[in-house]
């Protein structure tokens, strides 16, 4: 099933399938989205804010939850390597 996923503040609005990560449906798409780690949740360079749909991602498990409290991520922040679709996002990087 296709998803749809928005990206502000360009308002720009791209599709995934359910079950990918964030970053797979972004880089996907050529939407620019930092990483040193290739998506092992080691850097935190992936963190997106979620502003719309966050009951659309998969719950944040342990080892999720330790490194965005090592990042020091806002509550309405995820990794994208881990983040995995079930319905329509909407989301922002800070440098987008």
């Amino acid at each position: 099933k296709r998803v749809k996923v928005t990206l502000k503040p360009s308002g720009e609005v791209i599709e995934g399938e359910v079950g990918d990560t964030l970053m797979e449906v972004l880089r996907a798409e050529g939407i620019p989205l930092g990483s040193s780690c290739n998506g092992e949740l080691v850097c935190g360079y992936c963190r997106l804010r979620v502003l719309a749909g966050a009951d659309k991602l998969s719950p944040i498990d342990a080892e999720e939850a330790r490194l965005l409290e090592r990042k020091r991520a806002e509550p309405d922040e995820r990794m994208a390597c881990v983040a995995l679709l079930s319905g329509p996002v909407t989301l922002q990087a800070d440098y987008w």
